[in-house]
């Protein structure tokens, strides 16, 4: 138990009213965690521009595109399912380290094989499935740490905090990828092994006591069955949680596409850098208005949320101006962070500490199933529409999912 967690419990009272930013970076090992989670956010959101940017000069296909995102999403469903259980009970730490050591060897060879110029789209599929395999790990691992280290009271903000740290370098991170693409594809790609190597350094500064333990138990195949089972039957016994999920898949379904129809959408790298700027600037913006729904229902800021995200999408279908694509992007990033940040308050606070890391890896698994599904038939269905007619889609579909959730007098009621 962290020093902040002991102090809630002698003296709940004067807790209460510590609730502020200052407190949260009070606590030492939680700095490093978020200091490792800003130089890896860096270096994620230049890599996936040019991995995305890397395939389109490698190929110009709309389907091969789809396959090395699908090759992102495919070991979060295959790891995620058994993933958690690991991280819950096993060294949360060594998780971390393992994964960002890997991931930075991964990228390091894209360099290589550029430079010896032996780059091949297979090879880029190959390494979105490796990096992405371990990414399965590192977040139930660092949701634990998190939960770990931030006492209850602190949660909302400790979220709220990454995700404006996540907004903040996403403001960055396309600029500092467009330069670099302009430079050189694997200068970009170097950039972003640095980030891993620098992350590990933080997180190797963590002293929590916590995330090094064990169960005393040996992990048979039955008891690793139960935890499995344990995870998903957590989920099910959060009412909210329970009766959102079904749709919360078929709303990732619909806006996975998304990833596959922007860098197509642009004509230069360039472009796609202000794009997603304009969309990391409006994730600021919602980040930062999310507490003026602290007096509503967790279903209130989602639903805005995702109007605003649905909605955006289809003015896309209206206009080639890319100024007014700027504008429709910065609205759709302000619906973002009302969504995921009331989602994943909830879902920290709802579910206990040491059932956390198998119950986020169920709860992921089952919210990208759908991906991989939606990323291929996209590549499929931009041979027969246009890229604006997929955007209309999206929304009018998207739209109908958020009515029957709201609809819905299960969640309405939980809610």
């Amino acid at each position: 138990m962290t020093e902040a967690a002991v102090k809630t419990q002698l003296n709940p009272e004067s807790q209460e009213k510590k609730d502020s930013f200052k407190d949260l970076l009070a606590i030492k090992d939680y700095r490093f965690l978020i200091a490792g989670q800003f130089v890896s956010a860096l270096g994620d959101g230049v890599y996936a521009l040019s991995l995305i940017w890397a395939m389109k000069v490698l190929t110009g296909s709309s389907l091969l595109i789809s396959l090395v995102l699908a090759a992102e999403v495919i070991p979060t469903i295959l790891f995620g399912i058994f993933s958690g259980v690991l991280v819950d009970r096993g060294n949360q730490k060594r998780y971390m380290l393992v994964a960002d050591i890997c991931r930075g060897i991964a990228v390091l060879g894209l360099v290589a094989l550029f430079w010896f110029d032996m780059l091949s789209p297979w090879m880029l599929i190959a390494a979105a499935a490796f990096t992405s395999s371990f990414d399965s790990f590192f977040i139930p691992a660092k949701s634990v740490a998190i939960r770990t280290i931030v006492p209850d009271h602190l949660i909302t903000r400790a979220q709220s905090l990454s995700s404006t740290i996540q907004t903040v370098v996403g403001l960055g991170a396309p600029a500092i990828a467009g330069i670099l693409l302009v430079y050189s594809l694997p200068t970009a790609f170097l950039f972003n092994a640095l980030t891993f190597f620098i992350s590990f350094f933080f997180i190797l500064l963590i002293k929590e006591k916590g995330l090094s333990k064990r169960p005393t138990d040996k992990l048979s195949m039955k008891k690793f069955s139960l935890d499995l089972k344990t995870g998903l039957k957590t989920i099910i016994s959060v009412p909210i949680l329970r009766g959102m999920i079904i749709y919360l898949v078929l709303i990732n379904f619909m806006l996975a596409p998304v990833a596959v129809l922007f860098p197509l959408f642009v004509k230069d790298a360039s472009e796609l850098a202000m794009v997603e700027i304009a969309f990391f600037i409006g994730i600021l913006g919602g980040s930062l208005s999310i507490n003026l729904f602290n007096r509503f229902r967790k279903i209130v800021p989602m639903v805005v949320g995702l109007v605003m995200i649905l909605g955006s999408f289809g003015m896309l279908a209206f206009t080639d101006n890319f100024t007014l694509v700027l504008a429709v992007i910065l609205i759709a990033g302000i619906g973002s962070p009302l969504v995921s940040i009331a989602l994943q308050s909830l879902f920290l606070i709802k579910v206990p500490r040491e059932l956390l890391g198998r119950s986020q890896s169920t709860m992921r698994v089952l919210l990208e199933s759908s991906k991989p599904i939606s990323l291929l038939l996209t590549g499929s269905l931009l041979v027969h529409f246009s890229i604006n007619n997929l955007f209309l889609g999206i929304s009018v579909f998207g739209g109908m999912i958020v009515l029957m959730m709201v609809l819905n007098p299960a969640i309405r009621k939980s809610s």
